[in-house]
């Protein structure tokens, strides 16, 4: 029995002590492995190229936003929509109130007119589409000078119906060939942003009415005057919300006030405003 006994603890001591021994064998690598050099490390080598693409891939893409515009000449084009503050537009439509009584009383004193007289009031918004093109010059990451012109047109035109039935239009059109100088200024990002987005700007702009700036309308014609010292100016808030291969594209929205004067000796109007809210869509090159 006690050589039974004496087996059994042995068993268990060999046991025990190679339970010990497996778990020792099994920690050894991991220790061994925090007291290999950096050069034969697995772990430190998989990470690395990781951090490094992270860091690359961070550095890349601040790189693109904030200096994707190259300095030198650039050439763009805005396309945009804009609401004309016209404030004049009640002469035109208080002269078809007045013609339109006219036709009313006539109606009134003939007892066998056949049509009653109908009128089609002038709409209370000016809206027009204007275009313009020039060159900038980028001069610095946060700064900018161009020039440009371009043009708008807004024609309003309705109609009266007299007691024969006939049609009388009567109109009256907003045109102009503005010239203008901007300067551009970058917003930092720290002050006004959106997230994984581009880049904002200030955009300042002032205005020349060059010749063939006019009102012409049923009433008689208006032919604005130049002015060396400058017509009015505009505020925009532009974003560049795309960018591919050497084009830009900018969103654009502002205020402007253009004041335009007339010394026409048969003028329809004296002075008149252009100005308004705009949207416009700038394409860069």
């Amino acid at each position: 029995m006690k050589f039974k006994a004496a087996i059994v603890f042995c068993l268990f001591f060999f046991g025990v002590a190679f339970s010990q021994n497996d778990t020792a064998t099994t920690a050894a690598p991991d220790s061994a492995a925090n007291h290999l050099p950096l050069a034969t490390s697995q772990p430190d080598t998989t990470i690395t190229p990781d951090s490094t693409a992270t860091q690359d891939t961070t550095v890349s893409d601040t790189t693109v936003r904030d200096t994707s515009i190259r300095k030198g000449l650039h050439f763009f084009v805005n396309i945009g929509a804009q609401f004309i503050n016209f404030k004049d537009r009640d002469k035109f439509q208080n002269a078809l109130e007045l013609q339109f009584l006219e036709y009313q009383k006539e109606y009134r004193e003939d007892p066998e007119s056949r049509f009653i007289p109908q009128k089609q009031d002038f709409q209370q918004v000016n809206l027009t589409f204007p275009i313009s093109a020039g060159l900038l010059w980028q001069f610095s990451d946060l700064h900018s000078l161009g020039v440009g012109a371009g043009f708008m047109y807004s024609n309003e035109s309705v109609i009266l119906l007299d007691k024969f039935g006939d049609i009388h239009n009567y109109k009256y059109t907003l045109q102009a060939v503005p010239a203008f100088a901007e300067y551009r200024l970058q917003i930092s990002p720290n002050l006004i942003s959106l997230k994984n987005g581009d880049y904002f700007s200030l955009f300042f702009r002032y205005y020349w009415m060059l010749p063939g700036t006019e009102i012409y309308s049923s009433l008689g014609k208006a032919t604005a005057d130049f002015e060396p010292s400058g017509n009015g100016f505009g505020v925009f808030l532009g974003y560049r919300f795309w960018n591919w291969e050497r084009f830009s594209f900018w969103g654009e929205m502002g205020y402007l006030s253009l004041d335009v004067k007339s010394s026409d000796k048969d003028r329809v109007l004296d002075s008149w405003n252009l100005g308004g809210i705009s949207i416009l869509i700038r394409v860069m090159l």
